[in-house]
């Protein structure tokens, strides 16, 4: 049984600082990617893995967060890796050399991997009532710290002088702040402590039908991201304006990412919001292949991506009893999830090379959407109702 010792909102705030440095380790590199290239003599094939060697670690490193949760326990893990997670980021400012860099990417990327499905245990513990308001919280922290870091990177660059070391490094106060706000959870919550240990589980068929949900739909995120700019130009929009689409894009995304993984739990039925983010997406890439209109395109993807990553993520909550089981059924999700989705932009990258038509990777896309959706239908609907009482 967890008692709260903390008022809910302190818990709350703590998952919600956590989360934000969840994507800033990765995001922030990309507006400086050039000039590091650059400054470092990088090739472009090297300097590829400041962002591929995150998101490999996420697929990776998920599978030990079983071991070291058992060890330490969740929230000291936790912190542990929010330390790491500032420790790499602060190293930033004093990477001179193209392997200082990566060797920091690699640690954002075991810090990252890590806290995911803990912190997905963590919500199934102190809020198994609320599973999709938390989720949808998880979510939009994740999306806001990638949003300023994005953004905001060029802009501290300068203010620096023109050092993109202190630009990436000084990301690392957000880790500060996000440790210094989970402190309490250490010192103050109550651990649950189960008698058996819940080991990943690798028999269990609907496991692994939410971990290809999971994985098509990162997959879906990570390619439309990659390709959404190039895009722009076929429909005869300039380069400023391409930002302007992408700014769009995430900006519908962050706010459906709470707002509907909150509607599902509030009307108990993940699988009808699963079922029409998925329409929505279809909908989205078909105005893109048909060139009706893009800016339209972008907005139903928006939403669509905005409440697939959260539901996803609920998926396994709902599907198991105990906070352990939901982290073990995460950690797998997540580890075979990622390393799916980290193909799907090859894949993507492979047709265009072959064709030399951008529009076959969105017709890929909805292929992929169609597959996504008939898995979508061939979960039981209890197991997207559910929620667990013997948590509470």
């Amino acid at each position: 049984m967890i008692k709260m010792k903390l008022k809910p909102i302190f818990y709350v705030l703590a998952l919600f600082l956590v989360s934000i440095n969840l994507r800033i380790g990765i995001t922030s590199i990309s507006p400086v990617l050039e000039i590091i290239r650059h400054d470092l003599n990088m090739s472009n094939f090297v300097v590829s893995f400041l962002t591929s060697i995150p998101v490999l670690c996420m697929g990776i490193f998920a599978l030990f967060t079983g071991q070291l949760s058992n060890k330490w326990g969740s929230e000291k893990t936790i912190a542990a890796c929010i330390i790491l997670i500032g420790v790499a980021t602060g190293l930033r400012a004093v990477a001179t050399s193209s392997a200082t860099l990566l060797f920091t990417a690699l640690l954002v990327g075991i810090g990252i991997a890590i806290i995911g499905p803990l912190l997905s245990g963590f919500i199934k513990k102190m809020f198994p009532n609320k599973l999709g308001m938390m989720i949808g919280i998880y979510s939009v922290g994740m999306g806001l710290g990638a949003s300023l870091s994005s953004g905001l990177t060029i802009p501290l660059q300068k203010t620096f002088g023109g050092s993109w070391n202190k630009a990436l490094a000084i990301w690392g106060v957000l880790a500060i702040i996000a440790f210094i706000a989970w402190y309490p959870m250490i010192k103050k919550s109550v651990r649950n402590i189960e008698n058996k240990k819940s080991g990943l589980p690798y028999k269990n068929k609907k496991a692994w039908m939410f971990t290809l949900i999971f994985g098509l739909q990162s997959g879906l995120f990570y390619c439309i991201s990659t390709w959404l700019a190039p895009l722009a130009g076929k429909f005869g929009i300039s380069g400023t304006n391409a930002g302007t689409v992408i700014t769009l894009f995430t900006l519908v995304q962050m706010v459906c990412s709470f707002i509907i993984p909150t509607l599902a739990d509030r009307f108990k039925n993940q699988k009808l919001y699963l079922i029409g983010s998925t329409i929505f997406v279809m909908a989205g890439l078909l105005f893109i292949i048909f060139e009706i209109n893009l800016w339209v395109a972008v907005i139903f993807i928006g939403i669509a991506l905005g409440g697939l990553f959260p539901l996803a993520l609920v998926l396994p909550l709902n599907a198991t009893n105990t906070a352990e089981e939901a982290r073990a059924w995460t950690a797998l999700m997540q580890s075979v999830g990622y390393i799916i989705s980290g193909f799907i932009p090859i894949i993507a990258g492979l047709i265009l090379d072959a064709t030399g038509s951008i529009m076959n990777i969105f017709i890929l896309l909805v292929v992929l959407s169609f597959i996504l959706l008939c898995l979508i239908l061939g979960i039981p609907l209890k197991e997207t109702q559910k929620v667990s009482s013997k948590a509470s």
